[in-house]
């Protein structure tokens, strides 16, 4: 049996494998820039979140390992802050180890960011919840003092003192909220997440 390629049959074939159009193409790109458009100030405010979040989470386990430092050597240790003299600056936290009462190279720290600060030094941004949402317990929470926080040899704060209230935020913008560090005069310490002009909740 013969079959007859017709030229009909040639000309259906080559329109169904032509591919796209130029005028397709340009229509796709256009849709697909569209879509990442919408998609970007999405995912740079969930980084951005993602972000305090990890520096609150670091400040809280180096105060977690100061408590149990404290406990393991039967002394009293305090966790300072500064800032350092680097254009731009950065607010550092860290263990006060041999007790100079300065920022040392051996000292245990945690930079916080150029583009991050601790929000409740000074005047606290707009947005910002105090700690009534906290709970009972954090009612008359207060920030980092100038002469840091203090735990002693039996994982309590010195004196009783607290509970203390530590907020970060970015210097610019409280559009992506605020992280807390918190620390009763027990020794627990918490994290906490609040976007602008909400409340605290503790971060699970």
């Amino acid at each position: 049996m013969k079959f007859v390629k017709t030229k009909s049959c040639r000309l259906t074939f080559l329109r169904s494998s032509r591919g796209f159009s130029l005028v397709e193409v340009v229509v796709a790109l256009a849709v697909a820039l569209v879509l990442v458009a919408i998609s970007i100030p999405s995912v740079l405010g969930t980084y951005n979140q993602y972000r305090l979040g990890v520096q609150a989470t670091l400040i809280a386990n180096q105060m977690d390992q100061l408590r149990m430092v404290a406990v393991r050597k039967n002394t009293t240790i305090t966790l300072l802050s500064t800032t350092t003299s680097t254009t731009p600056p950065n607010t550092v936290i860290f263990v006060d180890a041999n007790k100079s009462g300065n920022l040392d190279p051996n000292d245990p720290q945690v930079f916080l960011p150029a583009d991050m600060q601790i929000s409740n030094s000074g005047t606290p941004p707009a947005g910002m919840p105090d700690s009534s949402s906290m709970g009972s317990n954090y009612t008359s929470a207060v920030k980092l003092p100038s002469g840091g926080i203090s735990f002693t040899s039996n994982g309590t704060i010195s004196g009783g003192a607290g509970p203390y209230f530590i907020v970060i935020g970015y210097t610019a913008s409280t559009k992506y909220g605020f992280r807390a560090i918190t620390v009763t005069p027990m020794g627990e310490i918490k994290v906490w997440t609040a976007s602008s002009g909400g409340s605290w909740t503790a971060a699970s």
